[in-house]
């Protein structure tokens, strides 16, 4: 466990684990047909802003979005990313880049400590007030009922933490959390969190690695989590043969689809995870599948 626990410090392992980089689609051979198409780009042209934070942790806000959303006058989805350990949105820029062509407004900061859930509280916060500013690109542009949010390893433990401890925890309304740290191994990092506290529908993913299996995110510690969310829909799953580092990348595709089908009303993307032939289900690449509430 030392050694593990110092290698979780080491910053610069966790960044060349952790950085996407673009075309990371072409690495993964994708079994399912929705699958393959949520892993693909969407039909959106995509641009970029920034602006900087006064905020130490922030640094800076990104916000990738369609290129459509300064011409139309419709209200787009948002997705808030949680960075994981030691890593900053500008090492998801692949990510925040697909996202956003699937029609999200995506945002993120360059916090590399996210557990707490502040500074990804603090991004919505920017968010909304972006939507209310008469000179904002985004004014007006936000669809308040449609917010999501999506963190991977430090940044999955942030996912609960964002939805449980602060005022602007009720605006979430689709959840994925990607190889989460483990709550045992989250309470000797002082990172504590709970599942209990969950409102909203959440997607649970880790990866069959030994990093993960082993140590970060074992089956046990996400059935915990599992048993923990009550009231709300929940999907378990595992991805056979990816570890730790990979599984935010892997695993895109369905958080996409997720995010479509609970924010944008995508009824393809609900046959990933709904109903008896639901494709996860017998998807060859995913293991240990539990769903409840749906």
């Amino acid at each position: 466990m030392g050694v593990a626990l110092l290698c979780w410090s080491c910053s610069s392992f966790w960044k060349n684990l952790q950085t996407v980089s673009d075309g990371y689609q072409k690495r993964f051979n994708y079994q399912g047909v929705l699958e393959k198409k949520y892993a693909a780009d969407g039909e959106y042209a995509v641009e970029t802003y920034s602006e900087e934070s006064d905020e130490e942790r922030i640094k800076l806000f990104q916000v990738y979005y369609p290129a459509e959303l300064t011409t139309s006058q419709k209200k787009w989805p948002v997705v808030i990313m949680a960075n994981g350990t030691g890593i900053r949105a500008s090492k998801y820029k692949a990510i925040f880049r697909h996202l956003a062509s699937w029609g999200f407004i995506v945002a993120g900061n360059e916090d590399e400590w996210t557990w707490d859930g502040r500074s990804v509280s603090m991004t919505l916060d920017f968010i909304l007030s972006q939507n209310q500013s008469a000179e904002s690109r985004f004014h007006d542009k936000v669809e308040l009922q449609a917010i999501g949010l999506v963190g991977h390893s430090q940044g999955g433990v942030a996912v609960f933490n964002a939805v449980g401890g602060y005022d602007n925890s009720r605006f979430y309304k689709a959840l994925c959390s990607q190889s989460c740290t483990a709550p045992v191994l989250a309470d000797s990092l002082k990172w504590p969190y709970s599942a209990s506290s969950v409102a909203a529908p959440m997607l649970l993913m880790a990866g069959t690695g030994a990093a993960d299996a082993k140590l970060i995110c074992p089956l046990e510690s996400m059935e915990a989590n599992f048993d923990a969310i009550e009231g709300q829909p929940v999907v378990m799953a595992r991805l056979k043969g990816i570890d730790h580092g990979d599984v935010i990348k892997r695993g895109d595709a369905y958080m996409t689809a997720w995010m479509r089908y609970w924010l944008c009303n995508d009824k393809e993307a609900a046959g990933c995870f709904v109903g008896n032939n639901a494709e996860i289900l017998s998807n060859p690449d995913w293991q240990d599948v539990e769903r409840k509430g749906l």
